[in-house]
């Protein structure tokens, strides 16, 4: 199984990447996996540049490639003005769309204040859709003061954080996280969800 998490915030360290990093720890099981975590920080340069797919870098093109090819996407933003930010977006829209039906992403946020959760569910969960997503119900919003030393500090967004991974695995057919299912309140079955 392939994790990749994206965090769409445009500096580093950031509360994005670190409620990114806590989602992509939270799905790491026993099976075979392999994980990648992508700073789109890190690739403004080369990718603010990128007019189209057929002018990226080669080391552009891995980038989307890998994104492209996760098993679990899970995708993280700041709130900016009211959405998501542009470099994010328009690193979204360089990927071609999926034409299968097995891939699943989580959307996450963060925002200095209460009042933008709902930017996941009217913009980037639509966004992710239209790429062959399936995007779990459980969205997870963190506010600034919801970390200490850039990691995840508030309970209540560490559960929502394994609710969200439980979720996914279900839709994947996989035997959730054993964190998720403590989160979750529920028993430590061995049987497979689906």
């Amino acid at each position: 199984m392939r994790i990749v998490g994206v965090s769409g915030g445009l500096t580093a360290p950031s509360p994005t990447r670190a409620l990114v990093e806590f989602l992509v720890q939270q799905a790491v099981t026993h099976l075979p996996h392999a994980t990648d975590l992508i700073d789109v920080a890190e690739i403004v340069p080369d990718l603010a540049f990128t007019v189209s797919r057929q002018d990226a870098s080669p080391e552009l093109e891995a980038v989307f490639q890998n994104i492209e090819a996760a098993d679990l996407l899970i995708v993280g933003t700041p709130i900016s003005k009211g959405s998501y930010t542009g470099m994010l977006k328009h690193c979204l829209d360089l990927l071609t769309a999926s034409k299968s039906d097995d891939h699943v992403a989580i959307i996450a946020a963060t925002d200095p204040g209460n009042c933008n959760s709902l930017v996941l569910e009217h913009s980037l969960r639509p966004l992710l859709s239209l790429l062959g997503y399936c995007t779990v119900p459980t969205a997870v919003y963190a506010r600034d003061d919801d970390f200490i030393d850039l990691r995840v500090a508030e309970e209540a967004v560490m559960n929502r954080a394994r609710r969200a991974v439980g979720e996914a695995f279900r839709v994947l057919g996989l035997d959730p996280p054993l964190n998720t299912l403590v989160a979750n309140g529920d028993s430590f079955s061995a049987t497979r969800w689906g």
